[in-house]
């Protein structure tokens, strides 16, 4: 645990000011333990009694100066702890985007959406405590007032102190062995919480197909089974820190036979006063306030150490994408397929003896039903996968000698589902090229055929179409995408699917936009349309990841085989 807490504090950072905010706590809890009682003492012992009015007003005047100046520290460590809280919970939200976008695919097929969510919301909040407020406030802080009152223990009676202290630390070490099924009960709520952030997600995401299916109830029953499984768990929580607490109280209680026992015997002998005796119940009262502050602050030290694991785990993931690795790819202007296998599970082949040859300016068309492995191609070109037999060759070279980089600089890719960011037309054609000018936008959109409905809208190309979403078609809203392709001068061109959706007025606008988007580019085109794939130079029909049937439109039509049925259907 020690080393895992030693990197975990390497990864929070802010060395500087976590030295100056432990700094300000022992100065603060000097003043408030020691300072503050000494002056007390003098003012109540000596001042009064002396009568002396000038030298109580001298006293009262350096308690007041030195309630202030604690309070001041005080109010200074809670400021430094937010604030420490929050830079730590930023930076970990920062290091976990940045290694989303390292991981491999592999990562997110693995996982769903209530992984990411986790890390990122209820991960990061738990963890940005545990060194700022949760060991700051239960060693730091705790171990300082332990250590005065133990002091001042000793100088009454130190077999007694030895004692009582032998007493505590088993309490306290009885708590620990009990504690560790609350690391259990919080690993499982965390499950719990990743499924609860799923099901949202999967809710929000898919709000109309659930509508159009009817089964809201369902999904709200699903919902309310793990909202009640957590509640449930979170019980169980609460009530096993209570059996724990319950148990460190029996314990230590102990401690008050022990002091009534030994100092009753002292008294007897006349080796200790009865003064002494309650300054030992006292003092003893005070350390268990001080235990008390250890095991508070123990269930919330587990939920953050138990969420710093699990991020540091993410952070430390090697299965990451090297992007930079590898040579500068100038140009693709030949990629071929060799003998290509590929798995996802690494037992049932989902792609299997894939063979093409493409040139520049060829148009290749991928088709198939649902699940024949299409897509799966295309993210092998894209290297978000790669081959785990055969070889994928670009311009004469394994393309696994280029780096992922410069490969996937050189490849546009517009999928099925129409994505819109946020801000306006422009914005969004500038997100993927900030150097093109207005008017290369404007001419991108000629030839897409939509500048005159764009310069027709209320705020023509600053148009917020993220606001007003209704303001454009679907059909329209995808040339947007397409849009973002043309703004930079890829050699490849992906189009997976994008026309599946639409309909005919707008699979017309674009089949058209198509002809301008594959212009001169090597073309891989996704689709089951005629209209789509019709022109196409070569036509792969696909089925369980093997080629069955390729060759043109022309030439497939008149085999009248399963290329044909499908066309027909």
């Amino acid at each position: 645990m020690i080393d895992k807490l030693k990197e975990m504090y390497k990864v929070s950072g802010y060395n500087k000011q976590f030295i100056i905010l432990i700094v300000i706590i022992i100065v603060t809890t000097i003043i408030e333990m020691i300072s503050i009682p000494y002056i007390t003492k003098r003012i109540i012992d000596i001042s009064i009694p002396s009568g002396n009015i000038k030298l109580l007003i001298i006293w009262g005047c350096v308690y007041i100066i030195f309630l202030l100046i604690s309070c001041y520290f005080i109010l200074k460590h809670c400021n430094i702890r937010k604030i420490l809280e929050r830079l730590i919970q930023k930076d970990l939200r920062e290091k976990i985007f940045n290694k989303i976008g390292q991981v491999k695919t592999k990562f997110f097929d693995e996982n769903d959406t209530g992984v990411i969510l986790q890390f990122l919301q209820t991960d990061v909040n738990d963890a940005g405590k545990l060194f700022a407020n949760v060991i700051v406030e239960m060693y730091l802080m705790g171990l300082i007032r332990f250590s005065i009152v133990v002091i001042f223990l000793i100088f009454i009676d130190v077999k007694i102190t030895l004692i009582i202290l032998a007493i505590y630390l088993i309490g306290y070490g009885v708590t620990l062995f009990f504690n560790r099924k609350t690391i259990s009960l919080i690993n499982k709520i965390r499950k719990i919480n990743m499924e609860i952030y799923s099901k949202v997600n999967e809710g929000v995401q898919g709000f109309l197909t659930i509508k159009i299916l009817n089964i809201i109830n369902k999904k709200e029953n699903e919902l309310k089974e793990l909202l009640q499984e957590y509640s449930i768990l979170n019980n169980k929580l609460e009530k096993t820190v209570s059996e724990y607490n319950n148990i460190f109280s029996f314990i230590v209680s102990l401690c008050l036979v022990v002091i009534i026992y030994y100092g009753g015997i002292k008294v007897v002998q006349g080796c200790m006063a009865y003064v002494e005796i309650m300054l030992l119940i006292q003092y003893s009262g005070s350390l268990k306030l001080k235990f008390n502050w250890f095991i508070k602050h123990l269930t919330n030290f587990n939920k953050s150490f138990v969420a710093f694991s699990k991020i540091l785990e993410f952070l430390n993931l090697e299965n990451i994408e090297i992007l930079e690795e590898g040579k500068e790819l100038q140009e693709i202007n030949m990629i071929e397929f060799s003998k290509v296998y590929f798995s996802y599970t690494g037992y049932e082949k989902n792609i299997e003896d894939f063979s093409v040859i493409l040139n520049r300016g060829e148009k290749l068309a991928l088709i198939g039903r649902t699940g024949s492995g299409k897509t799966t191609i295309a993210n092998l070109l894209c290297r978000f996968y790669e081959p785990v037999e055969g070889k994928i060759i670009i311009n004469g070279d394994d393309y696994l000698s280029y780096s992922i980089s410069s490969l996937r600089n050189k490849i546009g890719y517009v999928m099925q589902d129409v994505s819109i960011f946020p801000n306006t037309i422009i914005d969004n054609i500038k997100y993927v090229n900030k150097d093109i000018t207005e008017e290369e936008i404007y001419d991108i959109f000629k030839k897409l055929k939509l500048h005159d409905k764009i310069m027709k809208l209320e705020d023509g190309y600053n148009t917020d179409i993220f606001c007003n979403p209704d303001i454009l078609s679907t059909g329209e809203k995808q040339m947007i995408n397409f849009a973002r392709v043309m703004a930079i001068d890829y050699d490849v061109v992906i189009l997976d699917e994008v026309t599946s959706a639409l309909s005919y007025e707008n699979e017309i606008l674009v089949s058209n936009a198509i002809k301008e988007i594959i212009k001169d580019k090597i073309a891989v085109i996704i689709a089951h349309r005629l209209t789509t794939i019709k022109d196409c130079d070569k036509i792969l029909l696909i089925k369980d990841g093997k080629i069955i049937e390729q060759g043109n439109n022309t030439e497939l039509m008149k085999k009248q085989g399963e290329y044909y049925d499908l066309i027909n259907t």
